[in-house]
């Protein structure tokens, strides 16, 4: 029966009495499976505690909507507005094979197959009886790569469900603003005001302002303010607000990239540019008194076949490392080795195998109940290891470009790929201090914490630049000068100071060097050898061999950078402060949040 709209304000909350919790949680599984195709994602992958969109508009809507005392009847209509009942599987149908209609099409079977289990019908009518046997899959398996999920649906996909949306209700929708401003104004007496005191990656504060809601959130964690306002702000801008951001990237990447070639700093004497360069640490044998470089794994590329090869060097007790493209089956394994293992140095000198245990290099000892160890502590101004550390610092390969055709190619590190990283020393030590001082590089201490006392443990780094090699700062400092010089508009540096935190996020000395695999993709191509990111998980691993990317190759992470794009309303309220949750300050009807001891609460107040 129609729900009596005046009292509304009198009647418990839909979310109090009844809720689809089944099928609610198998849409939010798979929008988790969806990994780099969320919404959210591509402002900030690190982020982990993000909350998947489905659940936020179940939770907010549920709240929003009266219990009428026909309990059926108010399922069935939040399942309409979820996209969740079996007519919408008309637009949310994505892909559905023959072995799908085989299956589970019954009658449907004969029209839409032959004999042969080729399609007899195409188009409009196709897709229609496609449909049809979706809606008689399993939910859970309606979802497996066979539909959309309910936020990637155009309003017009709701277009049918607002006649018996308005009837049950008694209000006038034609959308889910409308709705939402409307039981606002029935229950509140104006649009509902939404609170989320532990914001986190946005996904509350966003999915409420697409849903019409005016939102307030706040977090302690600076971090997670700037990832829930790029999500209202980037990816819920309009169009020429995107429009504004992309032009200003693409200044942005044309002046820093004519200033790294204008410093010869990524090209070599041919003409050819760098795509990545990789690091290893290296440190003297207490036993033997050569230098050993090590690393996890000696393996460049399995794709093609390229090894580093350890040459000792006697004259200079240390080892040449060369690339070599032409690596064996059995040289691919025991590259693969590396020089790392089970927390000893590995290598063989003389035909005779040496094992050092790693903490012996360190001299690590208890003292005073605490491990302690011989590392040097590094001071602000450093950025490369000094001579007499434990552990040394080197340029042993670089992935090139080809200057003709772009074919990707390994090669050895040569004098003049050495001289190149010594000019990008001294230029960062002549300015460091000073873009330390205009906050274009990080000047702050590591904090003492779980994972952040490794970085001091493992390699004696104390200051936050440490993480990152000489060519990794000098490039982020140009980046974020010429972010800079894009002027005051909100919305455009914002949007900049995301880029800054990917190319940081893909330069520093904790980034993987991923060797790809050898087996082709479902496309039919192999995957390619890359520098990942440093938050693939939620540990500060410090490396024994590394990457970085070359401006040229992280331009590319920027520009290709794609944000999803759902512009919000413009006229509703979206505020954000970085503040803890004590401090509160806003008159909210519903607070939908999540805070930070694992607990969803929602809690709904009647004013």
């Amino acid at each position: 029966m129609p729900v009596e709209p005046l009292a509304w304000r009198d009647r418990p909350s839909l979310i109090e009495v009844a809720f689809p919790a089944q099928k609610v949680s198998i849409e939010a599984q798979c929008e988790r499976k969806a990994n780099a195709g969320q919404t959210l994602t591509a402002l900030g992958s690190y982020w982990k505690g993000r909350k998947p969109l489905v659940l936020v508009r179940a939770c907010v809507l549920g709240a929003l909507l009266p219990a009428s005392g026909d309990t059926e009847q108010d399922l069935e209509v939040f399942e309409k507005l979820m996209a969740m009942d079996d007519d919408a599987f008309a637009h949310r149908l994505k892909k559905l094979d023959a072995a799908d209609v085989e299956a589970w099409g019954g009658p449907l079977r004969d029209q839409l197959l032959d004999a042969d289990g080729r399609w007899r019908v195409s188009g409009a009518e196709r897709r229609r009886l496609q449909a049809e046997v979706l809606a008689r899959m399993p939910y859970d398996r309606r979802l497996e790569k066979r539909s959309r999920r309910p936020e990637e649906l155009p309003a017009a996909a709701y277009a049918g469900i607002w006649e018996a949306v308005n009837a049950h209700l008694g209000t006038a929708a034609g959308s889910h603003a409308e709705l939402v401003e409307q039981m606002g104004i029935l229950r509140f007496g104006h649009r509902p005001r939404l609170g989320d005191a532990f914001a986190g990656g946005g996904s509350i504060p966003f999915e409420a302002a697409r849903l019409g809601c005016d939102v307030y959130a706040s977090d302690l964690n600076p971090i997670a303010c700037m990832l829930t306002w790029g999500a209202l702000h980037i990816v819920g801008g309009d169009e020429a607000t995107r429009a504004r951001i992309a032009a200003a990237q693409q200044r942005v990447v044309e002046r820093v990239d004519a200033e790294v070639t204008r410093l010869g700093i990524e090209h070599d004497e041919h003409g050819n540019r760098a795509k990545a360069y990789l690091y290893c640490v290296e440190t003297r044998c207490p036993e033997t008194g050569w230098l050993v470089p090590l690393a996890a794994s000696w393996v460049i590329s399995r794709n093609r076949r390229t090894v580093a090869r350890l040459v000792p060097v006697p004259a200079e007790r240390r080892f040449a490392i060369e690339i070599a493209g032409d690596a064996s089956d059995a040289e691919l394994e025991r590259a693969a080795r590396g020089t790392v293992r089970d927390g000893h140095m590995v290598y063989a000198l003389d035909g005779v195998e040496r094992r050092v245990p790693i903490r012996t290099l360190r001299g690590d000892r208890r003292e005073g109940g605490a491990t302690v160890n011989d590392l040097r502590r590094w001071e602000k101004t450093d950025i490369v290891p000094r001579p007499d550390d434990v552990f040394q610092e080197r340029l042993y390969c670089i992935q090139w470009l080809r200057r003709e055709s772009e074919e990707i190619f390994f090669r050895s590190v040569t004098e003049a790929d050495l001289a190149r990283e010594r000019r990008i020393e001294e230029i960062v030590r002549a300015n460091l201090a000073g873009w330390q001082a205009q906050g274009l590089v990080p000047d702050m201490a590591i904090e003492p914490g779980d994972e952040t006392a490794r970085l001091l443990r493992e390699r004696g780094w104390t200051h936050w630049h440490h993480l990152f090699t000489p060519r990794s700062l000098l490039c982020n400092a140009m980046y974020g000068e010429a972010c800079r010089a894009e002027g005051d508009n909100d919305e455009v540096a914002g949007a900049l100071a995301f880029d800054i935190c990917t190319l940081a996020d893909r330069s520093g000395r904790l980034c993987r060097w991923h060797v790809g695999s050898a087996r082709l993709t479902p496309g039919g191509g192999l995957p390619g050898d890359s520098v990942e990111q440093v938050f693939y998980n939620q540990a500060l691993n410090v490396l024994w061999n590394y990457g970085a990317k070359s401006f040229h190759h992280m331009r590319e992470s920027v520009l290709a950078n794609e944000v999803k794009s759902f512009p919000l309303l413009s006229g509703n309220v979206r505020s954000i402060v970085t503040a803890p949750a004590s401090d509160w300050q806003t008159d909210s009807d519903l607070h939908v949040t999540d805070p930070p001891y694992a607990d969803a609460v929602i809690e709904y107040r009647k004013i």
